[in-house]
């Protein structure tokens, strides 16, 4: 009880310290607890599976001209029937999905957007999932069925029983609620809220489920308890080609893989460049804060040593001087976890938001091991190594000065503070710059006061009288249609030569209005708009990949093996999707028939205006749902993982710099109290103040001018492999970096002149008279 006391007075003794020992610690617990806890939480992906080791993903992977594509996850549509049918040995189940239906569900004038997905009879029992009602099996054969979550069917019908009830779909026609299963939690790569039968998509003669292209269908197959899965492997290359039609043969190349469905997020190339930047932050800043504690506490040696010789004059041992200096540590850590839980309350969004996941999943129980080892290593670093310099302070301290050491241990602690605070903000500064730059550069289209929505009308009266309204609006500018929109991106059209070999891939709008190129802000390089529906037009990337030249217009050129399309003008390129896509070629047919995706400009005040039209729409068109969005909007949040980055490198940044900086004005003030007398004797012998922080500010730069170099140039190799994921690249050059190392050592210089100040311009006499 008597160390516990003493613990507690010499806390509240040194509380300015000790202050400043729980914001560091607790601002850095923050930050790398939730990076931690995210990096864990990826790696937890696609756990909730039964027997999830058994489950692969069925992956195509297409050869044109002898030249690979990248393997994808979309797959002709019986791919995954024939693997079950054709090595029943090894697999159990196998399944095709698809994302075709994304339109709301409704009950009554209830709205839901959850999740849904399109599946065959197979889904619940490949996947793993429970089903708690229902026979999907036989249910999922039928059209027009679906099969809800438990937790979704709870927010539709409360706590009725949904079986045998309907809801609707989009407002065209109703499902039959056939059954309930487990709900799945967001870490899986496949966790829908409804589960459309896939004989609804083939009854409206939707997609093309067949060997020849219509490559939509995630798919995925389930192998049996302790099965061969290399057989699969193998010999698929060989099943797929029995059933390939042999013209298919000679014009594209097309094989498959399954790999583990575990492996389908975590292999990401986004997420792995993720997960490895976010492990060194994490690592970074906790070292970082560990040390940081170690510096301030053994600053504190030169005054202590006295209070500790005092404790070994009457009987304490080196070991419970050391047990007293794990306690205070353990007090402090459990004051900064108190601290961390006060800022995780008040400001959850922001950390969710930074996290891009609630912290009820980033803290589950089975990730609780997490901050435990976190608060684990940060005891044993920051308690253990002060800890054993205070237990060998000799009980001759009691009558003299304590000098230990002098300053062999601060410089390699301040070293790596420095260099990891120039590390973390080089990387913030390129983050912050890249994602400005992709926001705001040109894509070759006007975005601005754009809004668009999906609508369709079978008959031309219909279209026409749609059309009228649109334009009839007193706060529409102008108005269009297009199958698709640039920042959401095409389908694929193959393009043949004159024998039908398959020459490339190309992005393709099936149908677009005359105006609609101008509508946009499109230019053209070269010709017009097409006007008939043997007409096309192609972009710059498209006549380049022809060999064209500048003699594109009049060309004909195969597309999907359909007639020949003549080329009526060129478009200057314009990006599809976000920037971290490349440039890729572009083909759109005419097609003046309002329908697909209706492009509206708005006037100002936009949101008010947009919120008007969604309005009007809904009221003008019931019998079906058309929900506009921003286009701005749609390509901002195509960037939501940049801005989620940036937020996550300037928060620790900013714990970063205080921490560095804490550690640093504990230094200084150590140094300043160490060398007093040493000073106040060059003021005797006539040195001026500016002399005494000239030494001062030299004694720290030698350390940090190293630091922040080495820090910098470790910022610049990772943001070159952060930077790898975009096709537009901010164009930074060295002088950027040297701006950074200049920033940091201004900054550190000006702390220690700021805490050096005092004792520069005090009498020497008063320091020599408390010597």
């Amino acid at each position: 009880m008597k160390q516990i006391y003493y613990v507690i007075q010499t806390l509240l003794r040194g509380r300015g310290s000790n202050i400043i020992k729980i914001i560091s610690l607790g601002l850095s617990l923050t930050m790398s607890i939730l990076l931690f806890s995210r990096v864990a939480y990826e790696q937890s992906f696609d756990t909730c599976y039964k027997d999830y080791d058994n489950l692969y993903q069925i992956w195509s992977v297409f050869t044109v001209k002898g030249e690979k594509y990248p393997p994808q996850e979309q797959n002709c549509g019986p791919v995954a029937g024939a693997i079950l049918e054709n090595f029943p040995e090894q697999v159990e189940a196998a399944t095709s999905t698809c994302h075709w239906m994304n339109a709301p569900l409704y009950n009554e004038n209830a709205r839901f957007d959850e999740r849904k997905i399109v599946a065959d009879s197979l889904f619940f029992k490949t996947m793993g999932i429970e089903v708690l009602s229902g026979n999907p099996v036989k249910d999922l054969q039928q059209p027009n069925v679906i099969f809800l979550s438990d937790r979704f069917a709870g927010r539709i019908f409360g706590g009725e029983n949904p079986v045998g009830k309907t809801v609707n779909y989009n407002h065209e026609k109703d499902f039959i609620v056939k059954g309930t299963y487990e709900a799945l939690p967001e870490n899986a790569t496949v966790h829908p809220e409804a589960v459309i039968s896939m004989p609804t998509l083939w009854n409206d003669g939707v997609g093309n489920y067949s060997w020849r292209g219509g490559d939509s269908y995630p798919e995925y197959i389930r192998f049996r308890p302790g099965a061969d899965k290399s057989v699969v492997n193998a010999r698929i290359d060989a099943m797929i080609e029995k059933y390939r039609p042999e013209e298919d043969k000679k014009k594209y190349g097309y094989t498959a893989f399954v790999k583990p469905i575990r492996d389908t997020y975590r292999n990401y190339e986004s997420v792995e460049r993720m997960r490895n930047i976010m492990t060194v932050l994490g690592l970074a800043i906790l070292f970082i804060a560990a040390l940081n504690y170690v510096l301030i506490s053994i600053s504190s040696l030169t005054y202590r040593a006295k209070a500790v010789g005092v404790h070994k004059c009457n009987g304490a041992s080196g070991g419970k001087i050391f047990g007293m200096f794990l306690l205070e540590t353990g007090i402090i850590i459990a004051a900064a976890l108190l601290l961390m839980t006060l800022v995780l309350l008040n400001f959850r969004e922001f950390f969710e938001d930074t996290a891009a996941a609630k912290l009820s999943l980033l803290l589950a129980p089975e990730r609780i091991w997490v901050p435990l080892t976190v608060v684990g290593i940060l005891f044993m670093v920051g308690g253990v190594l002060p800890g054993r310099l205070f237990a060998r302070i000799p009980v001759s301290q009691v009558f003299r000065r304590y000098t230990e050491g002098k300053k062999g241990w601060k410089r390699p602690l301040l070293f790596i503070q420095f260099a990891g605070v120039a590390f973390i903000c080089g990387l913030m500064c390129v983050v912050m710059v890249q994602y400005q730059y992709v926001l705001n550069k040109d894509m070759g289209y006007n975005p601005q006061r754009m809004a668009f929505a999906n609508a369709y009308w079978n008959e031309d009266k219909e279209s026409d009288a749609a059309l009228r309204f649109f334009k009839g609006l007193p706060y529409v500018e102008a108005v269009t249609s297009a199958n698709n929109t640039p920042v959401s991106g095409y389908s694929g059209s193959m393009i043949r030569d004159a024998s039908g070999n398959v020459l490339f891939s190309t992005r393709a709008c099936y149908y677009m209005r005359e105006d609609y190129p101008a509508m946009m802000g499109m230019a053209f390089k070269a010709g017009r708009m097409a006007r008939t529906k043997d007409e096309i037009i192609v972009n710059e990337t498209f006549a380049d990949m022809m060999h064209w030249g500048n003699d594109a217009v009049g060309r004909t050129v195969d597309v999907d093996n359909a007639v020949q399309m003549k080329v009526a003008g060129v478009l200057k390129d314009f990006q599809i999707g976000d920037f971290t896509e490349a440039k890729m070629p572009f083909v759109a047919r005419y097609n003046q028939h309002f329908t697909g995706t209706v492009h509206v400009r708005l006037k100002e005040p936009f949101v008010q205006n947009l919120r008007q039209l969604n309005k009007d729409a809904a009221d003008a068109f019931g019998n079906q749902t058309i929900d506009f969005v921003s286009y701005e909007k749609q390509i901002t949040d195509s960037y939501n993982s940049v801005r989620v980055f940036r937020n996550a490198t300037l928060m620790a940044a900013v714990t970063m710099f205080f921490v560095m900086l804490m550690g640093l004005i504990g230094y200084t003030a150590d140094e300043v109290c160490r060398r007093g007398k040493e000073i106040a004797i060059r003021k005797v012998n006539g040195a001026e103040a500016s002399s005494i922080l000239e030494l001062l500010s030299k004694d720290v730069l030698v350390v940090a001018l190293p630091a922040v170099v080495l820090g910098t140039l470790a910022s610049w190799y990772i943001n070159g492999i952060w930077m790898e994921q975009f096709a537009e690249q901010v164009p930074l050059g060295w002088v950027v970096y040297l701006l950074v190392v200049i920033a940091n050592l201004a900054v550190i210089v000006g702390c220690v002149l700021w805490k050096s100040w005092r004792i520069a311009n005090e009498n020497p006499v008063n320091s020599i008279k408390s010597e």
